[in-house]
């Protein structure tokens, strides 16, 4: 056995639910690798099951460990097992699978004969013991399952056939994505594709090695196989959904609703033939058990399950788009605490810009790690310099001042995070304020921004505060309210943009600010309203307060010219054609917008336009 300071070269991942003597199978297989015990581990995930899995680590000559989630799928279960990988590379297997001694050496090799940047895939055809079955060895030959027959031993392949049946790849690269999407595919189906497609997006590439055998122990009936082809419509749909490709279902130069809407005819046209179809199949599996085919036969049975196999995903399709769903959620792995990125604007407000960012340090969570990016529009006070000496933001600063909508666009590109939290540089945050922030957006995938209460703010989130300026004093208030409140939340409208967390997917599918309303005033009402056109809901965290420092000076000055100014433009933008401008406040004008459905392309402002030659960029220090 390997000590815990030795390093294995090679972690092998298990995931398994309610088959306790499949693994076993597997870790005996295991057992009788070439590759030396000391030279790799073995992560199994027991994914919830009924009885609980046990193994005894001491059986075995390698290093083995046993975790346990709740049940949450095979993507999950992969994620938790690669917290605790101690090895640089990954191989990962199925519970079912049958391996060849020479496996885990081939894989190992395989990379050290492979270009940067390729997962390595072996071959994955099911074992000697089920090809008894007529439809598994029909599966077995053809493309209906896994298309080995359309793989290149030795060449590069893409997204598509990153199947992890058989299959490794360094341990940093599925990190760096962000592991299996375990929110949006709890099934054994797709989430290996998509993980693959968003490594591809990032350079990488499937070398398939027919020389690395491992079978697969599993007799798939046709009905098996037929549920399967829904589930991979229902799935494929959500993939679409989720990165908006035609690339990632066969749509043909179609829209997606003309898509689905073929697929209706197929399905209405064809699903008495494909019902027919599996009743011959199954009476195939009762009577042809252990005999042989035909290759012609084979051949035709093949073509008509290729064709009519289409139908139950068909199904599948019609099921999951049907309906509109926002934008899908990802959540953060369980070695990946997702950052979130805080972008300020400051102008001439130096001290304000001081006390802000001495809140955000007093209040650094390691467990919700933040980047800083301020903004600063053409400052004269000092502030430049200033911002330049601190060595823990990245600073954006311009010659002269565009106003916040433009300021936050332009650092929108420049932001890393999972989450974007847009915040006024007279904003003072309190201990725990972005982990309970962060818990109202995860509780709801639908929900796309999260608000704090505050003493100065607008649309509902104003909540009395006479405690004084002091850190101690604020952070007094915001401890109670945490309390008295906890988890507490109501769904809002319009929100104030001083301090706002906002979801990755919601900046993809709308893109930035309205810069019609720089400087500012009214541009938060109208990402706002954006925002819940696209579909995702807006959420006020009552437990949650963010002090919002008064202003005074030539800001205040121009505060109530501002708003008249630019409430014009906000209705303007959406009053119906041909309407008065309504009088100052009156929201009733938004009543025809929210009945009339927009499209991305109508909601959508970009972000990232230059500022101008004087824009410049640098780290602080």
């Amino acid at each position: 056995m390997p000590t815990p300071a030795t390093a294995p070269r090679l972690s092998v991942v298990v995931p398994t639910y309610g088959r306790s003597e499949i693994i076993l199978s597997l870790l005996d297989a295991l057992r009788e690798q070439t590759l030396p015990g000391d030279q790799f581990e073995v992560v199994a995930v027991d994914d919830g099951s009924p009885e609980p899995l046990r193994l005894d680590p001491a059986r075995y000559p390698f290093a083995l460990q046993l975790l346990r989630q709740e049940n949450a799928g095979p993507g999950a279960a992969r994620n938790l097992a690669f917290a605790h990988c101690r090895a640089a590379l990954v191989l990962i297997l199925n519970d079912d699978a049958v391996p060849t001694p020479e496996l885990l050496k081939g894989h190992l090799r395989a990379h050290a004969e492979s270009p940067e940047k390729c997962a390595v895939l072996g071959s994955f055809h099911f074992a000697p013991e089920v090809m008894d079955s007529p439809f598994v060895r029909l599966l077995d030959s053809t493309s209906l399952l896994f298309d080995f027959p359309g793989l290149r031993p030795g060449e590069l392949h893409d997204w598509r056939f990153f199947w992890t049946c058989n299959l490794s790849l360094p341990l940093h690269a599925v990190r760096d994505v962000g592991g299996f999407d375990a929110y949006n595919f709890r099934e054994a189906i797709v989430e290996d594709v998509e993980l693959g497609y968003r490594l591809e997006r990032k350079g990488w590439q499937v070398r398939y090695r027919d020389d690395l055998v491992c079978h697969h122990r599993h007799r798939l009936t046709p009905r098996a196989y037929f549920d399967r082809m829904e589930r991979l419509g229902v799935n494929l749909v959500r993939m679409w959904r989720k990165h908006r490709d035609p690339a990632v279902m066969w749509m043909g130069g179609k829209s997606f609703d003309g898509f689905v809407a073929d697929c209706q005819l197929r399905y209405e046209a064809h699903r008495s033939r494909a019902s027919a179809l599996l009743e011959q199949l199954e009476r195939l599996e009762e009577q042809g058990r252990g005999r042989e085919l035909p290759g012609e036969a084979l051949e035709q049975l093949g073509a008509a399950v290729a064709t009519l196999g289409l139908v139950p995903f068909a199904r599948g399709v019609i099921l999951e788009g049907a309906e509109y769903y926002p934008e899908p959620h990802v959540a953060a792995a369980p070695w990946q605490h997702a950052l979130t990125s805080i972008v300020i604007v400051s102008h001439d407000a130096l001290e304000k810009t001081r006390r802000c960012l001495e809140a955000l340090r007093r209040a650094n969570d390691p467990a919700n790690p933040t980047e800083i990016l301020v903004v600063d529009n053409g400052s004269t006070d000092g502030s430049v310099a200033y911002l330049e000496a601190q060595r823990d933001i990245e600073l954006l600063a311009s010659a002269e001042n565009l106003g916040a909508p433009r300021a936050r666009n332009f650092a929108i590109p420049a932001a890393r995070g999972e989450w974007i939290v847009f915040m006024d540089n007279d904003a003072v945050v309190t201990p725990g304020w972005l982990a309970r922030l962060r818990y109202h957006a995860d509780v709801d995938p639908t929900v796309g921004c999260v608000c704090p209460l505050s003493d100065r703010v607008n649309h509902g989130q104003q909540i009395a505060y006479e405690g004084g300026d002091s850190f101690a004093a604020i952070d007094a208030f915001a401890d109670q309210l945490a309390g008295s409140q906890r988890r507490c939340a109501r769904y809002g409208f319009l929100f104030s943009s001083f301090c706002v967390l906002v979801r990755r997917g919601v900046i993809d599918r709308i893109g930035g600010f309205d810069e019609r309303f720089s400087p500012w005033g009214f541009e938060d009402d109208d990402f706002a309203l954006r925002v819940q056109l696209a579909g995702f809901r807006v959420r006020i965290a009552l437990d949650v307060f963010v002090r919002h420092e008064a202003y005074a000076g030539p800001k205040l000055d121009r505060h109530e010219q501002l708003l008249q100014r630019n409430w014009r433009r906000f209705a303007e933008k959406w009053n119906e054609r041909g309407r008065a401008v309504p009088a100052y406040g009156d929201y009733e004008l938004l009543t025809r917008a929210i009945e009339r459905r927009w499209s991305d392309r109508e909601l959508h402002v970009p972000v990232g336009a230059a500022m101008g030659a004087g824009m410049g960029a640098g780290m602080g220090g």
